[in-house]
């Protein structure tokens, strides 16, 4: 505990200095003869055990202990105590004499204890029964007959702690203001212990929240779908607000003939909506691979979440299947934003929600939508899309999607969503926004390009920017956006190095390149632990720093670009597009 709080304590301890010289220089004046006093001797040789003891001790409790009885036999008082601040509450951590008051409690206005808190300044009463300001609770409570009183406050800058209080002279004399003085030095050791206590603690819970964090939004990724390849007609990308996601999407075949999906946006934030997703997600795909209509698929679902979801929460979803013999994709909506039919030329058809959220009242009966697809593609979305807000500070809103979908203008649907995408990616983000696009992809044709696994030491930089422009230049790029292209990918392959692999040249990476019709797609794939999410986004550039715009470069040249999960659940996957040139 000492070194990290040594590390974290540095700016506060020149405050704790100052308060014990002045209190020192309140004391009277130490000359020459009175320096080898055995009195001057015996108060700073505690002091300097004090503060040792609590720079080494892992135990607070422990040495908190031990500090008030050494305090009390200095001071030749019958009972010392440390109350501590917590939840508007002073409670006794740490007693010495008669009787054991630990665990009691008293508010922050009430008594001596309190006033000594809320003023910030030492308190003495040498007459506890003349005073209104001595609470006698305790004394009636534990039998101890309190004479005198001496407190002072525990405080680090202007932070209160606590109270440092001492009982009774046992020789029944006066507490004097040289008594008084010397508190207040031996305060300053146990507030800065106290204070670094806290730090290392507070450090503890952040690294247990990280960690927890880190778990569940593996766990999230590890349950979306890998991508799928062309004719497979669902697409789907999730942009994550937060470091974890309360919304989800899923989509498998059931057989050439069926395709499922499932779209969806649990309430609230944190661990309980990420678990409440994880659980509704799993369940959502066991129902659908029943090939349950998705009218019954919503009814199981929300009779089950009804009996099991906490208070407060619940779940919108859209659930349905695609029937590619039929062309048709028939679907239930239960609380989500409308779906959106987008045609050829631009124009985009709602379908409202015909249901509320899951998980709220049992015994809902939902309702289903149909449509045929032909050249067109239905979109689904949770409410971080049209939550978004636009450089004015306004809501994007329905509109304002609704605008967005029907400029998409691209060959593929992986291009569209990709630029949905990139769109809210600019915004700020007020929730998880999530989309997925049902439309037929069995016009698209893929080819391979290229492709190169390596170290990610810069040494294979030069063979790599030569494959990149060799492939750029055959699909028509000019010398200018073929310099581009090198310079993002040098700049993601930098960042893998930097933050995936924490500068291990030894890493491997893979860099593949492939033609979807009129799109460049770029795959750049490592295997370090996985330290990218969708919710990683260009940043602020009026923030003057330095570094730190790779992913702004590689957002303005490229058309669309994400992280996805590997097929085998391991590592990183960024995902770049480029239309190429017109005629090409």
């Amino acid at each position: 505990m000492k070194h990290e709080a040594d590390k974290s304590t540095d700016s506060r301890g020149d405050a704790i200095n100052q308060e014990s010289q002045a209190a020192l220089d309140n004391s009277p004046a130490i000359t020459d003869e009175d320096s080898l006093s055995a009195g001057t001797l015996q108060q700073l040789r505690l002091l300097a055990d004090l503060s040792q003891e609590f720079a080494q001790s892992l135990d607070i409790d422990e040495t908190l202990n031990l500090a008030v009885q050494r305090i009390a036999d200095y001071m030749d008082a019958e009972a010392a105590s440390v109350f501590l601040l917590a939840d508007n509450k002073l409670v006794c951590r740490a007693c010495c004499g008669p009787v054991d008051i630990k665990g009691f409690s008293v508010d922050t206005d009430t008594g001596l204890v309190g006033k000594t808190l809320t003023t910030g300044q030492c308190q003495i009463i040498n007459d506890a029964s003349q005073e209104e300001d001595f609470s006698c609770y305790v004394d009636k409570l534990t039998g101890f007959c309190t004479r005198s009183v001496m407190c002072t406050p525990l405080k680090v800058g202007e932070e209160k702690l606590g109270v440092l209080q001492v009982l009774n002279k046992k020789d029944e004399s006066a507490f004097s203001r040289r008594d008084q003085d010397v508190l207040r030095v031996l305060a300053a050791p146990i507030a800065l212990a106290i204070h670094n206590a806290k730090l290392a603690l507070d450090l503890v819970e952040q690294k247990r929240l990280r960690k927890e964090l880190t778990l569940a939004r593996r766990l999230q990724r590890s349950l979306l779908p890998a991508r799928q390849s062309p004719p497979f007609p669902i697409v789907a990308s999730n942009l994550p607000a937060h470091e974890v996601s309360g919304d989800f999407y899923d989509y498998f075949a059931l057989g050439d003939d069926c395709f499922g999906f499932v779209i969806g946006d649990v309430s609230g934030k944190g661990l309980d909506a990420a678990m409440l997703m994880v659980r509704t997600s799993s369940l959502l795909r066991w129902l659908g691979k029943d090939r349950n209509p998705p009218a019954e698929w919503l009814k199981k679902a929300n009779e089950e979440l009804c009996q099991t979801t906490p208070n407060g929460l619940f779940v919108c979803v859209a659930a349905g299947y695609y029937l590619p013999n039929e062309d048709k994709v028939v679907w239930a909506n239960a609380g989500l934003p409308p779906a959106l039919l987008r045609s050829a030329d631009g124009q985009v058809k709602d379908y409202i929600a015909g249901a509320p959220p899951l998980g709220i009242l049992p015994g809902l009966d939902f309702s289903e939508e149909s449509v045929r697809l032909g050249d067109r593609g239905l979109y689904f979305v949770t409410d971080g899309l049209t939550d978004a807000r636009c450089p004015q500070g306004k809501p994007l809103g329905m509109q304002g999607l609704r605008h967005y979908v029907a400029e998409m203008e691209a060959d593929t649907p992986e291009i569209r969503i990709g630029k949905l995408i990139a769109k809210i990616r600019r915004q700020a983000l007020k929730d998880d926004s999530t989309v997925l696009l049902v439309e037929r992809r069995d016009h698209i044709q893929e080819q391979i390009l290229g492709e190169m696994r390596f170290q990610v030491d810069p040494a294979n930089l030069k063979q790599i920017r030569h494959m990149v422009q060799q492939i750029a230049a055959g699909l028509g790029f000019d010398e200018q956006t073929q310099s581009k292209l090198v310079l993002c990918i040098d700049e993601a392959l930098t960042n893998v190095l930097r933050h995936a692999y924490k500068g291990d040249t030894s890493g491997q990476a893979v860099l593949r390149f492939k033609r979807q019709n009129n799109t460049l797609v770029i795959y750049l794939r490592d295997f370090a632990p996985d330290v990218y999410d969708n919710a990683i986004k260009p940043r602020d550039l009026s923030q003057t720093r330095p570094g730190g715009l790779g992913i702004n470069f590689i957002d303005m040249v490229m058309d669309a670009w994400e992280f996805a999960t590997p097929k085998d659940g391991f590592g990183n996957l960024l995902i770049m597009k480029k239309e190429l040139p017109t005629g090409h």
